[in-house]
Formats: C-alpha cells, sequence, structure tokens
C-alpha cells in the first residue's frame, strides 16, 4: 500500500514495486540474462551494481536524499546501511507518521529512487552526467510540479482519506 498510495506519480509507482520486487535490470539481473554489461554501479563506480546498491546504499543515491532531506529541514538520522532491505528501510521512514504525513514521505521516495534511477540510465546510454544536486533538484521539482498539478485540480478532486 506505501507505493500505491503515495503522493507520485504511476511511473515511479511502478518503478517503486518494481524495485521492492527484486526486478531493475541492474547488473546482477543482467549477467543472469547474459546480457553485456558493465558489473560496477555507474552512480559511484565503486560497487557492483545491484537494486539494493542503487536504491539503498550507492553514496550518489544517498547523497540526493541528504539534499532533499536538508531542503526539507528534516534532521532525522535514518542511515540506510542499517537495513537489510529497502522495504524495511522504507518501514522504518514512515512509522509513526501521520497517514498524509507518510504518503507524502512515499511520493518523495518514489522520486528519489526514480530520479537516481534515470541519472543511472543517462550515464551508460548518453554518456552525459549530472551532479548529485542537479539530480536533487529535478527530483525536487517534479516532486513540487506534481504537488502544484494536484493542488491546482483539487476542488474537482475528491478529497483523500486520511
Amino acid at each position: 500500500m506505501k507505493i500505491w498510495e503515495a503522493h507520485a506519480e504511476p511511473k515511479c509507482k511502478l518503478f517503486g514495486w518494481l524495485a521492492l520486487h527484486g526486478k531493475l535490470l541492474t547488473a546482477d539481473m543482467l549477467v543472469v540474462r547474459g546480457w553485456p554489461h558493465d558489473p560496477l554501479c555507474p552512480l559511484c563506480v565503486r560497487a557492483p551494481e545491484t537494486t539494493e546498491h542503487l536504491c539503498k546504499d550507492c553514496p550518489f543515491t544517498m547523497a540526493i536524499w541528504n539534499q532533499m532531506k536538508s531542503w526539507d529541514n528534516d534532521d532525522s538520522t535514518d542511515i540506510s546501511h542499517e537495513y537489510h532491505s529497502i522495504s524495511e528501510w522504507w518501514d522504518a521512514m514512515i512509522i509513526g507518521k501521520t497517514n498524509k504525513e507518510q504518503k507524502r514521505i512515499n511520493g518523495c521516495f518514489l522520486y528519489i529512487l526514480w530520479n537516481a534511477w534515470k541519472e543511472r540510465n543517462r550515464r551508460i546510454f548518453t554518456v552525459r552526467r549530472l551532479t548529485y544536486l542537479e539530480v536533487a533538484n529535478i527530483t525536487r521539482e517534479d516532486f513540487l510540479q506534481r504537488d502544484r498539478a494536484i493542488n491546482s485540480f483539487r476542488p474537482a478532486i475528491p478529497a483523500e482519506p486520511d
């Protein structure tokens, strides 16, 4: 439910579902299919690329997380490395929050993962590279743009239950 009720676009929700179910075509999955690939994470070029690494452990992705948290004045210290899975880490972020706050956090979570994935693909397929600050700015703008779109049509949309 944390995916489908998140304040995020459907493409981000589907991506989140794929990530939680280990279905992303990261290097560890490409080797299973026998497809050519670079085994290292294209974002940090330090560790083998897996879904867990890309979403939870990659220093580049964590830098995006930390930047987003600083913009939101979020001083929580959820360290992703303390958790065994993406889902466990995600659950720890939303536990004890109101339903409305959970949906906001879930949406932010999905947008960060989505934009880290897009940067990963940008580096592989176009050989262009953005900094973590540029990706964080894109992520923040995506999140704010979704909020603006929803709020501008709020009178026509039935209220979400809390």
